[in-house]
């Protein structure tokens, strides 16, 4: 009997485990989007693994350190990014993978650009915090 309470408790616990997971995931998405529109690299020194691959909608390509560098340099210049679709799916204790559609306004020449922009991000777990490894985007038709 004391083994059915225990296994019931566990099987109990499991999808608040993984709603917990769930949720971190979530947040290191979010952080993504909050440290590219408000520039804070610390943040992003955080969410972003050191072996980032950030495929672009125009097809280049950045590293962490490059993607990073465009930010404080102002050659990338995030002024937006608001989620309307975002389904987060976990696929093993250590990868999870986010997809998501959103409005993304850059700044192009000092001229504000919305887009219309689908993504599917890459997360890794390391440690406790959970860092995007890749990073892929499409532009949706307006």
């Amino acid at each position: 009997m004391l083994n059915r309470i225990l296994l019931v408790l566990m099987l109990l616990a499991v999808p608040a485990f993984c709603a917990d997971e769930a949720k971190a995931i979530e947040n290191a998405e979010r952080g993504w989007a909050k440290g590219v529109t408000s520039n804070d690299f610390a943040l992003l020194e955080q969410v972003l693994a050191n072996d980032l691959t950030y495929t672009h909608s125009n097809g280049a390509v950045d590293t962490k350190a490059s993607y990073i560098g465009n930010l404080k340099s102002g050659k990338s210049r995030y002024v937006k990014i608001e989620y309307g679709d975002l389904k987060v799916q976990q696929l093993s204790k250590e990868t999870a993978i986010t997809i998501n559609r959103a409005g993304v306004t850059t700044l192009v020449d000092g001229k504000e650009n919305p887009m219309k922009m689908t993504f599917l991000h890459v997360f890794k777990k390391n440690g406790k915090q959970w860092q995007l490894v890749a990073h892929q985007s499409a532009r949706l038709a307006q």
